[in-house]
């Protein structure tokens, strides 16, 4: 397919009105089954209007045909290549963001600057809704696979994918599936564990990933990227633990969340924002649910709250009796953090602490 994908290709110029008329009626989609989250900052958004508005080319939209209603005609397509110069150019048309100064050209900074679509010339206006896309229509006998090849190798580039955005575009079955569900419940959000940047760029699936892994194979598990693209391709089409992984994974973050709200220092509150703490944070608690044995959280989450103040105490805190893994731990949380040694060092002084004190 890949060597006749010319001859399913077809070049035509499209107005800005035909694209965003196009959207909002939803004959032009993101295909999220393949498709990154949107990535483009403020600077990009406002420099891509900018270049709209003097006239000047922008790189190609390719839209991919896909389901032609019979008796109306109209055909809706999904967007390969162009998600992020469409989706600046709807949010500016309705008003979403202004053109900031800082990010204008200086000849612009007057005519443009802090001006939304709303506050333009009407001369200008006219302009942008009749500029002239050059857009790239793909046939509907294009398979999937091709498609995807071709978005990946479209986004080789500019704004490359990361290696989770990468497996976003190759894999759609259940473990993807099951990573962004747990990546929309409300722990994420209520204790701010991950930014907005680590959210666009999809590196919260990717953690999240790597704690479903440790929920199969176990702590001792490599997380390379490799690593991690084999595990997407065995759970792919099958995955029967799924629903028992899914119950395990909430269990463990309702009572994570049990210890933050338990406490009164906030101590905690800090360090689950730290990706290190926060993957030791959970082998630990995964551990402690398993056992049985361990059901008093209140306990636990003061005895979490000492070591992790002695942790970002003086050195002669954390040598003290109490705390004799402690150095070990922080060695372990400074170098090669996401090897398997050290991961598999953080866990043993964490659980050896709770235990001894429990």
């Amino acid at each position: 397919m890949i060597n006749n994908l010319f001859e399913k290709i077809k070049i035509e110029s499209r107005n800005a009105k035909f694209l965003y008329d196009g959207q909002k009626s939803q004959e032009i989609v993101v295909d999220n089954s393949f498709q990154r989250k949107y990535v483009w900052m403020l600077k990009h958004q406002v420099k891509l209007i900018e270049t709209i508005l003097m006239g000047f080319p922008i790189p190609e939209i390719y839209l991919w045909q896909q389901n032609t209603n019979p008796d109306t005609g109209e055909t809706q397509f999904s967007i390969v290549d162009g998600q992020q110069r469409l989706g600046a150019l709807i949010k500016f048309i309705n008003n979403d963001f202004a053109l900031s100064k800082v990010n204008l050209d200086d000849e612009n900074k007057e005519v443009f600057g802090g001006k939304k679509f709303k506050d333009l010339e009407p001369e200008y206006k006219a302009n942008l809704w009749k500029y002239s896309f050059s857009v790239r229509f793909i046939d509907d006998a294009v398979d999937r696979e091709t498609i995807v090849k071709l978005f990946l190798k479209l986004n080789s580039t500019e704004f490359t994918l990361n290696p989770q955005e990468l497996r976003n575009a190759q894999f759609d079955g259940l473990f993807l599936q099951l990573a962004e569900e747990i990546a929309g419940l409300d722990f994420w959000g209520k204790y701010q564990i991950f930014k907005d940047t680590d959210i666009r760029r999809m590196k919260d699936i990717q953690i999240i990933s790597t704690l479903l892994i440790f929920l199969r194979k176990g702590i001792e598990e490599e997380y390379s990227q490799k690593n991690i693209n084999q595990v997407y391709d065995l759970y792919n089409q099958s995955y029967d633990e799924k629903d028992e992984d899914k119950l395990l994974f909430k269990k463990v973050l309702e009572k994570l969340d049990e210890i933050l709200l338990q406490d009164d220092k906030k101590v905690l509150l800090e360090i689950v924002k730290v990706k290190t703490h926060f993957y030791s944070l959970f082998t630990l608690i995964y551990f402690l649910v398993k056992s049985d044995k361990y059901t008093d959280f209140k306990k636990i989450s003061l005895l979490l709250v000492e070591w992790f103040e002695a942790y970002k105490n003086s050195s002669t805190v954390v040598d003290s009796l109490k705390f004799t893994g402690l150095f070990e731990y922080k060695q372990a949380n400074q170098e090669a953090t996401q090897s398997k040694a050290s991961r598999l060092k953080r866990f043993e002084k964490l659980k050896e602490y709770i235990v001894s004190y429990y």
